[in-house]
């Protein structure tokens, strides 16, 4: 049951917490959108998108629950002697309740996120990381379904959650919290880790293969989150001052989460990158230059008979469905259909139809 609550203007710091982490979620929807609208347009949808948009509804709904809270008290201090110290202890079991309703959604955002990057490893590098994404995807799931299992029964009844005066057994919540963000910051390592070795064996150049590791290493970001949010768990006070003291929790768990949903879509932009690249170059050297660069990041047409499995990431493509998308083989055909697909007006061009005549 929901509680009625005391209305309380925003302090400086929730408001100002709030305002940047709707500015953040705005850069993570913005992403989102930019992926589904290259995707559709080229190879269609997968699973990892699909996972990408759940995390996105997941995240958007705590924007909601730290505007409850931070109009509900949070970031007051609770002691008798300020003004809305009333409004405070009548508030402070939605507070509470709320805060439980924050953590499922959290565990299951984040977990998520996770699997959405682990299914694009999976189509990228499928060969090679196949066992490994298995393993770590289902290290993920388990990570999600205990810990929410032990947040809905940390308590005996699971009321004494949001109760003031708990007269049941509860387990030490901060010390279960503190597990929680151990644990997800060895995923979070095991995810960045995973794709190093199949990158750096792509066919691109030096510098192309490090802007892809940034990508993908960006979620080293919420590592450090982690890191700042295990040292803050010391400073939390459940019993003495929880409106006052959770605050900059409330703000970095959902930054957390938009870093990461950042982290797991900007990889899907390169195409964009390359479209407006080849846009705005129109010299011929440059012209050359950039085909060749498409050819080796696995973008453009591959030549025939060189071809690697899991070499060419086809993820970085973006192209429009009613392209003409040329087959290579492995045969004599395929430098035949090379020579006869479509070609500028002013190129050589080989006909097929030959007419033999006898003197």
């Amino acid at each position: 049951m929901v509680l009625a609550t005391h209305k309380l203007p925003m302090t400086g710091g929730a408001r100002d917490s709030l305002i940047a982490m709707s500015i953040l979620w705005l850069l993570f929807a913005l992403n989102v959108g930019f992926r589904f609208r290259g995707r559709l347009r080229g190879p269609g949808l997968g699973l990892d998108d699909t996972l990408a948009i759940v995390a996105l509804i997941l995240s958007t709904s705590t924007i909601g629950l730290n505007a409850t809270v931070f109009t509900a008290g949070v970031g007051y201090d609770f002691v008798p002697t300020s003004h809305v110290y009333p409004d405070l202890v009548h508030n402070l079991p939605f507070i509470m309740q709320i805060t439980f309703a924050f953590t499922m959604i959290y565990i299951w955002c984040l977990a998520f996120l996770k699997l959405s990057q682990l299914a694009l490893y999976l189509r990228v590098f499928n060969r090679q990381l196949r066992n490994l994404v298995y393993i770590v995807g289902t290290i993920v799931i388990l990570w999600a379904v205990i810990f929410n299992f032990v947040f809905i029964f940390l308590c005996n009844p699971i009321a004494q959650q949001w109760t003031v005066y708990r007269t049941g057994r509860c387990f030490d919540q901060i010390l279960v919290l503190k597990f929680v963000i151990m644990t997800n910051l060895i995923t979070d390592l095991l995810i960045v880790a995973l794709p190093v070795r199949c990158v750096w064996q792509l066919q691109m150049r030096k510098t192309e293969k490090f802007a892809v590791l940034a990508c993908f290493g960006l979620g080293l970001a919420c590592v450090v989150i982690s890191i700042a949010r295990f040292i803050l768990m010391y400073t939390i006070d459940l019993v003495g001052n929880l409106t006052g003291t959770s605050l900059t929790t409330f703000m970095l768990c959902t930054v957390e989460l938009m870093l990461a949903g950042l982290c797991i879509n900007i990889p899907m932009l390169r195409p964009y990158y390359l479209q407006w690249r080849a846009k705005y170059k129109s010299s011929a050297t440059d012209s050359k230059r950039r085909q060749s660069e498409l050819k080796l990041s696995g973008t453009g047409p591959l030549k025939s008979g060189s071809s690697r499995s899991g070499h060419y990431t086809q993820w970085l493509e973006l192209r429009d469905k009613d392209q003409t998308h040329v087959t290579v083989t492995h045969d004599d055909a395929s430098s035949e259909r090379k020579l006869t697909a479509e070609q500028p007006d002013d190129a050589i061009h080989v006909s097929k139809n030959w007419v033999v005549t006898r003197d």
